[in-house]
């Protein structure tokens, strides 16, 4: 799941046992333009993620009593994309919430575009959160 919460700035829940090997693998890619589109993809997703449930318990638990309530102060999310989050990681408690800037890759930011455009959300979502998938 993908939040936008400011200008080119996201939420993005992300299986914590997730490698770009696994990544690579779920998309099909093997060689050529493929591989190393995926592959900079992962990199352009997973570059400079701020884990965002270490960063609350670290810092701001003591300001804030639930993550739910931090999320909605400090990051301004409205309540019905904290309760969607809520269950979605009720649904897939392998993944942890992080943070990012968009354009942190090298400032390029197409390829996160493409990731999480209409056409690829829910096939990238899948494959970052390991949805129907066992380890």
């Amino acid at each position: 799941m993908k939040l936008t919460y400011d200008f080119c700035k996201s939420l993005l829940l992300v299986n914590k046992n997730l490698t770009k090997e696994m990544f690579l693998t779920k998309t099909g890619a093997r060689d050529g333009y493929a591989l190393n589109m995926f592959s900079r993809m992962y990199d352009s997703i997973t570059s400079e993620l701020i884990d965002l449930d270490m960063e609350y318990s670290k810092y701001y638990s003591f300001e804030y009593p639930t993550l739910e309530r931090f999320l909605y102060r400090k990051y301004n999310l409205n309540e019905e994309s904290i309760v969607n989050l809520s269950e979605e990681r009720k649904k897939y408690p392998e993944c942890v919430l992080y943070r990012k800037d968009d354009l942190a890759y090298g400032g390029n930011s197409e390829l996160n575009t493409f990731a999480f455009s209409e056409a690829m959300y829910d096939r990238v979502m899948e494959i970052l959160m390991l949805k129907n998938s066992s380890l």
